[in-house]
């Protein structure tokens, strides 16, 4: 498979990226991170801000590669497995952050406090690498 490929599919489109843009996803990033360590706030929201961190880390790639996702349902998805092509990621880190996905879902919509601090210390860990 190829982000090309993918760009067949509908699931990207090709965009040029700029020194700006990228400095300023990384800006984005480097705020994310900055959050998610505030210990004053509770762990889901940290754990939102880490999360954010990632997605953002695997977006400055994708941009950086030429590529944005089109504006759809999954899109994050599809930023989080452009990993494997855009930085020859390995599939389990694509993985866990499949999961991390779906826990950040849960703590927005569903329920408050089912974030531990073993899954903050991991989310601010993958984020930050």
């Amino acid at each position: 498979m190829s982000l090309e490929k993918w760009v067949e599919y509908g699931w990207l489109k090709a965009e040029e990226s700029s020194p700006a843009e990228i400095r300023d996803l990384v800006g984005i990033v480097t705020r994310a991170l900055k959050d998610s360590k505030v210990e004053a706030i509770s762990e889901d929201l940290r754990f939102q801000a880490a999360f954010s961190a990632a997605l953002t880390s695997a977006n400055v790639a994708l941009r950086a590669s030429g590529y944005r996702t089109r504006v759809q349902t999954g899109h994050h998805q599809k930023i989080i497995e452009s990993l494997e092509l855009t930085l020859k990621s390995d599939p389990k880190l694509v993985q866990k952050l499949k999961v991390f996905s779906k826990k950040r879902n849960a703590t927005t919509y569903d329920t408050a406090g089912n974030i531990s601090e073993q899954e903050l210390e991991q989310a601010i860990k993958v984020a930050e690498e």
